[in-house]
Order: structure tokens, then C-alpha cells, then sequence
């Protein structure tokens, strides 16, 4: 068993995953960890992240390497979701023996990898994001008040029907922010129906074809709630391709404050989270978990957010 999940190449794929699964029905991997001392620390954190086509994660990642490089570790940088059990058995080996401790930016409520490396006891931050259990460290923004103060915005303005272009259902990010826009939405006494709400990805062609699909409905919205600032750019430029004027015929407001945001052509209104703090305080909460020897200390920062109103945002017309 123990070449098997070492990574020797005697040991054909098909039968390491099979004894992957009965290690992990075993504990195995636990109990190896309790009867050796694990190598001295390597001063190496590991940053696994699937989202590098989204502006916001660059400069999140830079900011939390140049943490860690003030305190003293190196960033090794997975680019992959680690979504399958499969997955996460590939990095295995390389999280117990060269890796101190690893920091999430992309993962799903029920991600299989962070289940593993919390029952592993290996140092684990999640941030941007949550899980379901709540056995682990995150640093994320109020999200459910990003919702909040977007439909107060909106409805501010007087926009009654209000069409969602949102993430992933399986990330926190998605399901806080919605979920804070539906108890708004209930207390301003506005209706949000199925047909308003699309589910898709934090990515441009998300927010083009979903803003197309709402353009779409017999009767659409007046203004939309993107689940961050790329969908909410996709959805300016499926507007503009399909001869919607912003924000004359509709409000757009997104989610970060990437810098794009900002830019003149752009000047999306956005609710801002600080990419600067959640990344500095991701970095020193698993740091901190290295230095006592585990992820015992589990810690949930939750950062506050405010409305930056620019150019895509108005009265209904």
C-alpha cells in the first residue's frame, strides 16, 4: 500500500485508486502521519487556483504571495479546481511531503480536496470562499450583504424587476450573495421569479450569453445584478452587440472592483471587496496554523464591502 500512495510507478493507476479508497476508508493516511515525523517544514505554501482567465485572482495571488514572502515562505501555485476525489489524490503526496500549507481561492462548498486536507490536519485557508462544515479557516467578505446593498441600490433607483447573472450553485460566493439579494428583495416587497435568474460561471461568456437569454423573456428586467465584475462586463458587451444602451435601458451593477471596473470605457458600478486585505490575511492565517503545527485553530474573518457607483447604474428610462 505504502508505494501506492507515494506516487512509485510500479504500481499501475487503476490499482493506486483503488487503494486510495480503502486508505481512505482506513485513515491511513492519518495514521502514517502519526507514527512519522513529518519532514522539517519547507517554507513552501501551496495556492490552488482554476480561475486564472477572471482578473480578480491575479491580483489576489499577488497578493498573497507577496505576503508570505514577508514572512518567510515561497508560493507554489496549483492551477486546478482539485472538484474529483481523484483530483486531490493526484497532489497528495506532494501536500504531505513538500508543501507547509495550502490556501484555496477557487473551491466548491463540498470540495473533496479540502475534506482531505482538514482530516489530513494540514494547514488550510480558504479564501474568497466557504465551505459547508465550517472545519476550516476562511477569510471572505460579508457576500450576503453584497446582495443586500446591491438590491437597495437598485431598488433605490427604482428598479422593480431585477434580473440575476450568477456563478457556480456550488460556491459560497454565489448562493451568500443571492441569497442576501432574495431577503432584500422580500423586505423591499419585490418578486424575484426563475425565469430572472440564470446560474452560470464567473466568466465573460457567462455574463454575455445570460444577459442575452434575459434580454430575452417577455418581460425582462431593467436592471441586472452580476455575480462579480467579468460577467458583468460580458453582459455590458452583449448589451452594446445587441443595441441595449447602459444605463439608459438597463442597470448593471457587479461584484469586486477589479481594476477594468474603473476604466473610463468601463466605469461599471460594483460592490467592493478588498482583493489587498483578503489576500494579506489569508496568507498570515495559514502562516499562523504552520507555526503551532495544524489547522486546530480554525478562524472565519468576514470583511466588510461598500457600493462604488459609477456610470452603469440610473433610474429606469
Amino acid at each position: 500500500m505504502s508505494r501506492a500512495l507515494t506516487g512509485s510507478i510500479a504500481v499501475a493507476e487503476d490499482t493506486r485508486a483503488r487503494i486510495f479508497e480503502e486508505a481512505e476508508r482506513l485513515n491511513y493516511g492519518a495514521s502514517r502521519r502519526s507514527k512519522a515525523v513529518r519532514p522539517e517544514r519547507k517554507g513552501l505554501v501551496g495556492l490552488v487556483s482554476a480561475a486564472l482567465h477572471n482578473s480578480f485572482f491575479p491580483y489576489l495571488i499577488e497578493r498573497i504571495h507577496d505576503e508570505l514572502d514577508t514572512l518567510g515562505y515561497d508560493l507554489v501555485l496549483i492551477i486546478d479546481d482539485l472538484s474529483s476525489a481523484a483530483a486531490s489524490r493526484k497532489i497528495q503526496g506532494l501536500i504531505e511531503t513538500a508543501i507547509d500549507g495550502v490556501i484555496f481561492t477557487t473551491s466548491a462548498v463540498d470540495s473533496p480536496a479540502v475534506e482531505l486536507l482538514v482530516k489530513r490536519g494540514i494547514p488550510t485557508v480558504l479564501a474568497i470562499r466557504s465551505n459547508k462544515r465550517g472545519n476550516v479557516s476562511v477569510v471572505e467578505s460579508d457576500n450576503q450583504m453584497v446582495g443586500k446593498e446591491a438590491m437597495h441600490h437598485l431598488a433605490g433607483l427604482g428598479h422593480t424587476r431585477i434580473g440575476f447573472l450568477l456563478g457556480p450553485k456550488d460556491t459560497s460566493t454565489s448562493l451568500d450573495r443571492f441569497a442576501g439579494a432574495q431577503e432584500a428583495a422580500h423586505a423591499l416587497g419585490l418578486e424575484i421569479t426563475d425565469e430572472l435568474v440564470q446560474w452560470g460561471s464567473f466568466s465573460h461568456e457567462s455574463g454575455y450569453s445570460g444577459l442575452v437569454h434575459l434580454m430575452g423573456i417577455k418581460n425582462r428586467p431593467t436592471a441586472v445584478f452580476c455575480g462579480n465584475d467579468v460577467v458583468a462586463i460580458g453582459a455590458m458587451d452583449a448589451a452594446s452587440k445587441i443595441g441595449i444602451v447602459v444605463p439608459r435601458d438597463l442597470s448593471i451593477i457587479g461584484v469586486d472592483d477589479i481594476p477594468m471596473a474603473s476604466w473610463s470605457m468601463i466605469s461599471l458600478t460594483t460592490m467592493r471587496q478588498s482583493i489587498a486585505e483578503i489576500g494579506t490575511l489569508a496568507a498570515r492565517r495559514v502562516a499562523k496554523q504552520i507555526e503551532v503545527g495544524g489547522n486546530q485553530q480554525i478562524t472565519h474573518d468576514i470583511l466588510p464591502t461598500s457600493l462604488v457607483r459609477r456610470a452603469t447604474t440610473d433610474r429606469p428610462g
